[in-house]
């Protein structure tokens, strides 16, 4: 066998130089994976707060302010999901590669399905202003208590008893 074909053979190709580089950065790779999993913790609570904070705004009149920010509430709803399940999916792989030492991606499923459930159950449903009025009244925080407290001064007029349709 010539020399130079040896040679060849056993020089390591650029290919190999830069696979020894990225077996360098899975330490890298994997603080910066866990600092994400860990941040984004409380993720869905975050989410669901800033519902019910939006739920207090139609309540006080400000659905139009509130329908306007449906975009970009959206956007960032999907990004903290996509990220979350990246994150999850990253995290898995370091795990199964051994040796990455970052906390268990599998604290974030319950933060993809909590976020899942509240783009189902409100972002996929709301598209106009009177869409998120009907969902700020479904998910408005009245208690039994609150209504046997409110009901009796509020009674609905006369006409609506001597109504002949079914509104309902």
């Amino acid at each position: 066998m010539p020399d130079d074909l040896l040679l060849e053979l056993e020089t390591p190709t650029p290919v190999a130089e830069s696979l020894d580089s990225i077996e360098l950065l899975v330490p890298v790779v994997a603080r910066q994976v866990g600092w994400a999993v860990a941040g984004m913790q409380g993720s869905a609570r975050l989410f669901e707060n800033a519902w019910r904070a939006i739920i207090r705004n139609v309540a006080s009149g400000q659905t139009a302010a509130m329908q306007a920010l449906r975009s970009r509430l959206l956007r960032a709803l999907e990004e903290r999901l996509r990220l979350l399940k990246e994150s999850h999916n990253l995290g898995k792989w370091l795990q199964q590669r051994g040796g990455a030492q970052i906390p268990s991606p599998d604290v974030l499923l319950p933060e993809i399905v909590g976020i899942e459930r509240l783009k189902a159950s409100v972002f996929d449903r709301w598209e106009t202003a009177d869409d998120l009025e009907d969902l700020a009244a479904r998910d408005y925080p009245l208690t039994t208590a609150d209504l046997d407290r409110i009901g009796p001064q509020r009674r609905p007029p006369a006409s609506y008893y001597a109504e002949a349709t079914k509104p309902f």
